[in-house]
């Protein structure tokens, strides 16, 4: 009977085990994960107050925020030139307006774009990816804090 028992333990410990990591993968789906490849590439982190032209992100913006980098100060309205085409990372459509993370390079007087990938062999940075921004909420600011971004 106790072989039974022992059984019937590790079979119910080995269906709570999958059921916890079917739930991790779903979470995991729900929340951006923040590249770090592109924070290296950036030569800025804004926090920017996002608007929408239909359902693309409008170009010009106002900062909200610097984590990281120069040459910009809170309240500045900038030009991110490829922010139209940004999506959050699984070419997930962006949520609505408001406040996101945008690593960004600067190519001029407040005129930026959001970072790619740095090189790296094997990639072919040539050839441009959809940039990825990030919304502004608790998941990516943990990230943030565990790589010493933000305080």
């Amino acid at each position: 009977m106790s072989r039974r028992l022992l059984l019937l333990a590790a079979a119910a410990a080995f269906l709570g085990w999958i059921g916890w990591l079917a739930y991790a993968v779903y979470k995991a789906g729900t929340v951006p994960i923040v590249s770090r490849a592109q924070l290296t590439a950036a030569t800025n982190l804004l926090v920017v107050d996002l608007t929408l032209n239909g359902d693309q992100p409008a170009a010009k913006t106002k900062v909200l925020e610097i984590l990281s980098g120069d040459g910009v100060k809170v309240g500045d309205e900038i030009e991110i030139e490829n922010l139209p085409g940004a999506l959050i990372p699984g070419d997930k459509p962006l949520p609505g307006p408001g406040a996101y993370l945008v690593p960004v390079v600067k190519v001029g007087e407040k005129r930026f774009r959001v970072a790619g990938l740095p090189r790296s062999p094997g990639y072919d940075a040539a050839v441009p990816g959809t940039p990825n921004i990030y919304p502004w909420v608790d998941n990516v600011k943990i990230q943030l804090r565990t790589l010493g971004l933000l305080k």
